[in-house]
């Protein structure tokens, strides 16, 4: 009895991580959508509205997709530094202190680059450097999809596995 409770508890100790494994799969697709759909929003914002970026960044502190809100909420609070710092400046430090993101160096800068048009150019260069932007996401977007339908099942089957194997040697 003793033993099937152990073997089970083993089993599902390491069936937990491959989990795990499959739960980031997914968080980073669902963090590519968001920073996506919030840089569409950003976009018609500012294009259609010509919306300063104070009333576009408090705007996506409420509106963007949960996975992203607390970029725009670290963008948005450090605009009281303006003036003793450029917005690229703070832009640059809310996308760095966006670890819970997760994001790869490449999508980092990817979001760094965009802080040097924003606020900066005519409406007509923002929405170039947002475009560019989108395009790069949606690129690591399909390779996030394409990494997570292969290496879902992959994690939750070495979970399993392993725990098996754990308990074969450890009877």
């Amino acid at each position: 009895m003793l033993r099937t409770l152990g073997a089970a508890l083993i089993i599902a100790a390491t069936g937990s991580m491959g989990l795990r494994g499959v739960l980031a799969l997914r968080k980073r697709t669902a963090v590519l959508e968001g920073l996506i759909a919030s840089l569409q929003i950003m976009e018609s914002e500012i294009c259609s509205r010509m919306a300063p970026m104070r009333e576009v960044l408090e705007q996506l502190t409420r509106e963007a997709p949960a996975p992203v809100r607390g970029l725009y909420r670290r963008a948005y609070g450090g605009l009281e530094a303006l003036g003793r710092c450029s917005f690229f400046t703070v832009w640059k430090m809310a996308v760095e202190k966006s670890r819970e993101l997760d994001l790869r160096a490449e999508e980092e800068q990817t979001l760094t680059d965009l802080g040097l048009s924003l606020g900066r150019y005519d409406v007509r260069e923002q929405a170039e450097a947002i475009g560019r932007a989108e395009r790069r996401l949606e690129a690591a977007l399909a390779k996030a999809e394409e990494e997570r339908a292969r290496d879902s099942k992959l994690h939750a089957f070495f979970g399993i596995a392993s725990g098996i194997f754990a308990v074969i040697i450890l009877l």
